[in-house]
């Protein structure tokens, strides 16, 4: 996924702890490069990061996984857009 792709799913989230720099971060690690923008969009309606400090990177990535696990293992997906 691209760069501009993340910020947009992340603007469209409307939440403050999203922003571009943590799309940057999060793209230049490589882990959403194959994700599917419907997955990434399920997973932040899922999660509320909402809070009133910043998100680290590690932090956002940790609960991804967390969240595609879960929904992978799942029968039939708890998350779904």
């Amino acid at each position: 996924m691209r760069k501009d792709e993340i910020k947009e799913i992340f603007e469209e989230s409307a939440s403050p702890s999203l922003n571009g720099g943590l799309a940057y971060k999060i793209w230049l690690t490589g882990v959403w490069d194959e994700e599917e923008k419907e997955d990434i969009e399920a997973f932040l309606i899922a999660y509320a990061f909402d809070g009133e400090r910043d998100l680290f990177t590690d932090e956002l990535l940790y609960h991804s996984r967390i969240f595609k696990f879960i929904n992978e293992r799942a029968d039939p997906p708890p998350f779904t857009t």
